[in-house]
């Protein structure tokens, strides 16, 4: 490591910090500007609350730690990380900071390069890495006024978890959880940061469970078990005395909630938390430092919170009361405030409060270029599906497009038992609609938030039901006037690339051309040819046979809704994009789809990015993946298109 920075440099990134943005014209952002990463993020406020870290870039394309002095008003790099980039920043104390290395510039499919997590002075000095692989540690607490951290790290085994306690200066070690009720994946320890909850899985002998204990040297307690990924409830965090246990569950409801579970008696609460359409999706804030539970934050149609301690409830309200359009989130350090502001138009303002005389002063934005002015509000919109159930979606119409038919991309998400999108600054949306075209994101059933009956009206419905919840969305952004029934479109990646590939087959009539990226072709693959990335062990759990189909049973109906084997009923023009080194949906999947296209004459176009994987990281391969879509959609998005054979 090294830090390189002179004095010049770091005045002008401070002016850079603290100056007014740069102009931009009204003209829509070219697409370099709108998927070019954000300039600032990460932004924490230190422990004392004089310093400010961020991730920032610093000399080239890397992007590394900058430290802001509040009280000099002076900036200055932590340190080059000469092969990686910081991602994330965590403050330990005033002097030093835990860093997440990784590297923005390599390919997905790459190996990586320096990366991991490092402990690090201040001032670039002490550094000590933690863990040399970037993903293979987490850090549970950092231990008040310490150098201390407690951290979470497969050291003993590949299949559970250990809880280490470790000095970030010395090296020193203490391992904390000598015994385990099986294979940990989650631990949650007390106020004192004793391990007294913990949640197992074995997806070997299709088992979950969750346990508590009294204290660090009682016996564990087996609370519920489930077949594997199946348990209705996940342990959160304890109260303040350590006698309640927060957990997240859908104990007495299809949706979860929040409930108290006392740990002394087995006793439940009724639920404390709840909402009427979605799952409790939920973070409780704390203070470490005087073992207090501050808030809870969790999603709403927009991220919303609930604070329990009055000062920051009343903080909240005066800076919602000063900032109406976006939401605000907190942070706290003694009298100072931060705020970084955001929203469906706004990637992220950053404001600093003094709390003592409640002036709040601009500091800087993440993407400085991006004007919110200029772009267009994201909304939730909720439609019925042909069998009656409700599908909620997000909705952005084009600037000047009210009253006015446009053309529809419908963007369709991956996974597909992922949790809901949401609501924020999304560039893909944003370069859509600066392009003239509505964009709907419809939350189909399969969708997971929105409780637990939603998620299982997904299973095994690939193709089919899951299907219909996008044609029956376009019917209904057709019915309100806002889509040319003309100038239709799906666009997915992953799971979604396989809807837009289904649609160009089962909903040709209603749709001009679909873009797939990575998408899969054939169901059967994702059993024979995949690594099951998100599934382990997939062929001895049950999950994915239950979520997706029995491949020794149904095979058949795989075919009769896999694109591959439907290649000579494509009706529309596809763009296919995939990664060379992908290993979740493995290029083949492209390959074979696109030699059944070349078989039939059926149009389409196509690209693979050598190195990339299950998604793209390269700056050069994305900007030159979404040239391509606009061209693409500016093509067929047009009145009267006709197929022509490639």
């Amino acid at each position: 490591m090294n830090q390189r920075a002179n004095s010049a440099f770091c005045g002008l990134m401070l002016a850079a910090l603290l100056a007014a943005h740069a102009s931009v014209n009204a003209d829509p952002l070219a697409v370099d500007l709108l998927f070019k990463r954000s300039q600032f993020g990460q932004v924490q406020l230190s422990p004392g609350g004089r310093y400010l870290a961020m991730v920032a870039p610093i000399g080239g394309e890397r992007q590394n730690v900058m430290v802001i002095d509040l009280e000099k008003r002076t900036a200055m790099p932590v340190s080059g990380f000469e092969e990686g980039d910081a991602i994330r920043v965590l403050w330990q104390n005033d002097d030093r900071m835990i860093v997440f290395v990784g590297d923005l510039q390599r390919g997905s499919g790459e190996p990586p390069r320096e990366s991991g997590v490092v402990a690090i002075d201040r001032d670039g000095s002490n550094p000590r890495f933690l863990s040399r692989r970037f993903g293979q540690m987490s850090i549970v607490r950092v231990i008040p006024d310490t150098n201390e951290i407690l951290i979470a790290t497969h050291r003993r085994s590949r299949r559970s978890l250990d809880l280490i306690r470790v000095d970030t200066k010395t090296g020193s070690e203490t391992l904390i959880t000598f015994e385990s009720p099986g294979d940990v994946i989650r631990w949650v320890v007390d106020s004192a940061g004793v391990p007294r909850a913990a949640l197992s899985a074995d997806p070997e002998y299709d088992k979950s469970a969750w346990y508590v204990r009294q204290s660090g040297n009682a016996a564990w307690q087996k609370v519920e078990e489930a077949a594997w990924g199946r348990l209705n409830t996940f342990p959160l965090t304890f109260s303040a005395d350590d006698k309640i246990l927060y957990v997240d569950s859908r104990r007495d409801s299809d949706r979860a909630a929040i409930y108290e579970f006392e740990v002394a008696t087995g006793k439940w609460s009724a639920p404390i938390v709840k909402h009427p359409e979605r799952d409790i999706d939920a973070g409780f804030v704390v203070g470490w430092r005087d073992r207090r539970l501050l808030g809870l934050r969790y999603t709403d149609d927009k991220p919303a919170v609930v604070w329990f301690d009055a000062q920051w409830a009343t903080m909240q309200k005066s800076v919602d009361a000063a900032l109406p359009d976006t939401v605000n989130v907190l942070q706290r350090a003694g009298e100072r405030w931060l705020v970084v502001a955001y929203s469906d138009r706004n990637p992220g303002d950053v404001y600093l409060l003094e709390g003592g005389t409640m002036k709040m002063e601009k500091l800087f934005s993440y993407r400085p270029w991006v004007k919110p002015g200029e772009m267009v509000a994201t909304r939730w919109v909720r439609y019925r599906s042909r069998d009656g159930l409700t599908i909620p979606a997000l909705l952005t119409v084009p600037k000047g497009s009210e009253g006015k038919r446009v053309p529809l991309v419908v963007e369709i998400h991956g996974g597909p038992y992922v949790s809901a999108t949401r609501w924020g600054y999304d560039a893909l949306v944003q370069f859509l609609a600066s392009r003239g075209y509505a964009v709907l994101q419809p939350q189909f059933r399969g969708t997971n938030g929105f409780g637990a009956n939603f998620l299982a009206a997904g299973f095994r419905k690939w193709g089919d039901e899951m299907q219909d919840d996008l044609e029956d969305g376009v019917k209904w952004a057709v019915a309100q006037g806002i889509a040319d029934p003309d100038r239709v479109c799906f666009y997915g990646a992953s799971y979604g690339g396989y809807a837009a590939m289904w649609g160009a087959i089962k909903n040709a009539k209603i749709i001009k051309c679909a873009v797939a990226l990575f998408g899969v072709s054939s169901i059967e693959y994702l059993f024979d040819r995949g690594e099951r990335i998100g599934f382990p062990l997939a062929g001895v759990s049950s999950r994915m046979d239950e979520r997706i189909g029995d491949p020794k049973t149904e095979r058949q109906r795989f075919k009769r809704v896999s694109p591959l084997d439907n290649a000579d009923k494509v009706g529309v023009p596809i763009l296919l994009a995939y990664g060379e080194e992908d290993r979740v949906v493995p290029v083949v999947h492209g390959t074979e789809f696109r030699r059944a296209l070349d078989r039939h004459g059926k149009p389409y176009e196509w690209v693979v990015y050598p190195g990339e994987a299950h998604g793209f990281g390269r700056d050069k391969n994305i900007f030159d993946l979404y040239g391509r879509v606009e061209r693409f959609l500016a093509k067929y998005l047009t009145a009267n298109t006709q197929m022509e054979p490639k």
